[in-house]
């Protein structure tokens, strides 16, 4: 008598069918997870440049960074008077910590949440930053204070 096992094949066609679903959800989900790395990437270098240009203080810069719409509301001089206030308040900024990142899109375009912390000389305050893409560029929507 021989001992040799053969496999049921039910469980052999099952196991071809769960292979292969796991093959087409690899195949559809690197390319959108790849997308989404490289929009989170470009968000926080966009966010880095934005915060370059506050460190060194060239407010034309950073403003040159929003979106039309945040300049729609916000005026270069009151942008630059929420700049003062700060600097007064904590003292100039020296650096950040992103702390989170959340890219999405919807019917409006894509969007980017950054919370963060800023570091000043006299103390640490937490932001929400919320970008937007315009032109194939990412550009600071608006941020607030925690």
């Amino acid at each position: 008598m021989s001992n040799i096992k053969t496999e049921n094949p039910k469980w052999a066609n099952n196991k071809k069918n769960i292979i292969l679903a796991i093959a087409v959800l690899l195949v559809i989900s690197v390319p959108i997870f790849a997308r989404l790395f490289w929009e989170v990437h470009e968000a926080r270098e966009a966010f880095g440049a934005f915060n370059q240009a506050l460190i060194t203080r060239d407010y034309h810069k950073a403003y040159d960074l929003t979106t039309s719409a945040l300049k729609a509301n916000v005026s270069y001089e009151a942008f630059v008077k929420v700049q003062s206030v700060l600097t007064d308040r904590v003292g100039a900024l020296k650096n950040f910590d992103n702390i989170d990142t959340e890219v999405r899109e919807d019917q409006n375009g894509h969007f980017a949440t950054i919370r963060t912390r800023l570091i000043f000389e006299r103390g640490q305050l937490p932001f929400i930053f919320s970008l937007k893409k315009e032109n194939n560029q990412w550009l600071i929507y608006s941020f607030n204070e925690q």
